[in-house]
């Protein structure tokens, strides 16, 4: 808004003048205001004036965001790529859309192992990291430590360090000897169904240190199914295009399959 837009607002909203027309006089800090115009509940002609004056000051959120002020950071951990960009996204989305103007990002370093972000709201920071790793799967760390006192309060900071893990659902992962397709992750325990047995596990992220992933689209492609015999289906291969024979005990007439070496899978559905 103007300063003239906020005049003519203080001299209809006030004085209950409409369409004033209106005289500044005065400096930056002291004007006087000379209005004349229809008085909206008379209908009568009014004249009259009164006096603005400016201080400058600078809000308590603006002081904030000048001083770089933060009470909290946030360490997004995981394997570097668009995966933990998306996440990245929803993070800084999440900032953007909060319902305080206090709620603000004061800075971003991006590192080696992911990201941090320096935040002004130790609730705000807890409360959405939660929510991410609730949607995307993961762990949640918080630690905290002292940084002064305040009127004979101690006034503390806090870390959330949120590590995602490098897959996702629908991915293909091999845990020791074995291949699993991700069904759920919630929190820090997978949801799997194993490729060779078709048995449904659960697995806790931190037992799945060492493990490789298959992302669909690399390895896990889609194929028809030439003709079947029992629970044996003949596909045509989709990386040397040769006729093989998989084990796909249901009736659909496209399977998804894996190929690591030389050994073909069906990937099982959900």
């Amino acid at each position: 808004m103007s300063e003239g837009e906020m005049i003519r607002s203080i001299i209809e909203n006030l004085f209950g003048i409409s369409e004033p027309s209106l005289d500044v006089s005065g400096d930056e800090y002291n004007r006087k205001i000379s209005y004349d115009g229809i008085s909206s509940k008379k209908g009568e002609h009014v004249k009259g004036q009164f006096f603005l004056h400016t201080s400058l000051s600078t809000c308590p959120v603006c002081t904030r965001k000048l001083g770089n002020y933060y009470e909290a950071i946030l360490q997004l951990r995981g394997e570097r790529g668009e995966h933990l960009d998306s996440i990245l996204k929803v993070l800084l989305d999440a900032v953007e859309e909060a319902p305080s103007k206090s709620v603000f990002l004061t800075k971003m370093e991006r590192i080696k192992e992911g990201y941090d972000l320096f935040l002004s709201d130790k609730q705000y920071t807890r409360a959405m990291a939660r929510r991410v790793v609730e949607r995307y799967g993961g762990t949640f760390k918080e630690t905290s430590h002292l940084v002064g006192m305040k009127k004979g309060t101690e006034l503390y900071r806090i870390t959330v360090s949120i590590r995602i893990p490098d897959f996702e659902k629908n991915d293909v992962i091999g845990v020791g000897k074995e291949l699993y397709l991700v069904v759920a992750i919630k929190t820090d325990l997978a949801t799997l169904i194993n490729i060779r047995t078709k048995s449904r596990e659960k697995i806790k992220l931190q037992d799945m240190k060492d493990h490789l992933v298959y992302r669909k689209g690399e390895r896990v492609r889609e194929t028809d199914v030439l003709y079947r015999q029992g629970n044996t289906a003949y596909i045509l291969d989709p990386f040397d295009f040769k006729e093989k024979a998989v084990i796909a005990p249901n009736e659909k007439d496209r399977v998804k399959v894996l190929k690591i070496d030389d050994e073909i899978f069906v990937v099982p559905g959900e």
